[in-house]
């Protein structure tokens, strides 16, 4: 009895979770599964690039626009929108999945309920549940969005291997389903503001924009792509968001409402460093196979398993984190996460090539207790310092410069690397040496980026970020 009436209780937990989680996970499955659609459709590798960098574009465009559905529909029905979308095109990939431009629309389709749904999961929450047991609420959100990117690429894997292509459409339908009806039934109401007028000049200017820029960064280092074209993408990019960014300072309610980074120093302050942690985690997810790989010589298996114990030590963590949020602890213990990570980053740029596995592991668990303790607590203390009716435009704009920066360091990485190792490799350096020599000085870059946020670290805690959020002085 006890139990049913703790699964009752945490019935919209449940709900939420488990759309967010399989949407993560099936996300994280087709990310590494480019030479698959390339055997499978008998394409290119460019046109099988397309079915990742659609859903991330569709995404990137639709975060921003939630807020605007949100006025309309409420968080709730924009919730379920989102979920209904994924579970309506899976279905669609699942049937008709031997046409490659099916998995393109579905894809993109998938971006849009990513979109619609990520930055509302957290939101939704908040709404439920009281700012004493938040914490915990957040580390329950982070563990399993935590763990759905570590077990994707490994299932993505088996299906290819052992089974079909349209089985990674048809497992998402349950659960689509059950999350469905979770949330119909269980997430309560709200009623929708209606408070922003649409205008359609600012809402095309934005999603040329997002979109120039965005595919600007995935052409970047790919030498398909002639190097102009780039070019003109973010040049159309940066006009389009001046043009945007003039018109909306001359709206009462803007579209996108960056007029919360000025108001609210906290919210300010958290974003920054949420930017930086997701720069940098991003980061070294572009660095680390390399130096495994390439300066290492271990197999892509291998390299690919190393990264387990960052996911489980930041499942684990990030609990941890959200209970010492709910006890009021001081939020020292983020600065200690963010210095975790820093010295896990750090060590790599000096460690012999021939290290030990095991020392290899630690620094990998200690770079997820890192985490853990300090990215997703942050982004809870980001959205406490906003009032109630301005969570989800808060979300929606964190989420959209958290996704964009991410997305420019890994291009500047990428862009770093090529450009670097060769220049070595011409002044006398073997191509292996440069190429470590390169990866050492990115290691070096991303964890002196970690160390450059401690300090608003120690300014959100002298401002009592505590009691501003909630949790006591």
């Amino acid at each position: 009895m006890l139990i049913v009436s703790q699964v009752k209780k945490h019935s919209v937990l449940l709900a939420i979770l488990i759309g967010a989680f399989s949407l993560v996970l099936t996300n994280s499955a087709f990310n590494t599964l480019l030479p698959s659609f390339v055997r499978t459709y008998g394409i290119s590798t460019a046109l099988g690039g397309w079915i990742i960098i659609l859903y991330i574009l569709a995404m990137t465009i639709t975060m921003p626009l939630t807020s605007l559905v949100v006025d309309r529909l409420g968080r709730k029905r924009t919730y379920i929108l989102g979920i209904g979308l994924y579970g309506l095109f899976s279905i669609l990939g699942g049937l008709f999945h031997q046409y490659v431009q099916v998995i393109l629309l579905v894809r993109v389709m998938h971006g849009v309920a990513a979109g619609l749904m990520i930055p509302l999961s957290l939101v939704l929450l908040f709404d439920y549940y009281g700012k004493e047991t938040r914490g915990r609420v957040v580390g329950a959100w982070g563990m399993l969005l935590t763990i759905a990117p570590a077990i994707g690429p490994t299932l993505g894997g088996f299906v290819m291997e052992f089974g079909k292509l349209e089985q990674l459409f048809w497992m998402n339908v349950p659960f689509a389903l059950i999350s469905f009806v979770l949330c119909c039934a269980q997430i309560p109401s709200y009623q929708p503001a209606i408070r922003k007028t649409v205008h359609l000049q600012g809402i095309v200017l934005i999603v040329a924009s997002l979109a120039a820029l965005s595919l600007g960064i995935q052409f970047v280092s790919n030498p398909a792509v002639p190097s102009w074209i780039t070019c003109l993408l973010f040049f159309i990019g940066i006009l389009a968001f001046i043009r945007f960014i003039r018109q909306e300072n001359a709206k009462e309610e803007p579209l996108i409402r960056y007029g919360l980074l000025r108001s609210n120093p906290l919210f300010l302050a958290a974003l920054l460093i949420s930017m930086v942690q997701d720069a940098v985690m991003f980061g070294v997810i572009f660095v680390m196979p390399l130096i495994f790989q390439e300066v290492f010589h271990l197999s892509p298996s291998m390299a690919g398993a190393l990264f387990i114990p960052t996911a489980i030590f930041t499942s684990l963590f990030v609990w941890v984190g959200g209970n010492w949020l709910d006890k009021g602890k001081s939020l020292k213990f983020i600065a200690y996460g963010i210095g975790f990570v820093a010295v896990s980053v750090l060590s790599f740029a000096f460690v012999p090539t021939g290290v030990s596995l095991i020392i290899v592991i630690c620094l990998m668990a200690l770079r997820g207790i890192g985490n853990g303790l300090s990215d997703m607590t942050m982004t809870a203390i980001g959205l406490q310092a906003l009032p109630e009716e301005d969570l989800h435009e808060g979300s929606a704009l964190s989420n959209t410069i958290q996704r964009l920066a991410s997305s420019f360091a890994v291009m500047l990485l990428a862009v770093y690397y090529d450009v670097r190792w060769q220049m070595l490799a011409q002044s006398g350096e073997t191509v292996e040496h440069a190429k470590w020599m390169t990866l050492k000085e990115e290691c070096i870059v991303l964890g002196i980026l970690m160390v450059l946020t401690l300090p608003l670290v120690v300014l959100i805690n002298r401002k009592k970020a505590g009691a501003v959020v909630g949790y006591g002085d």
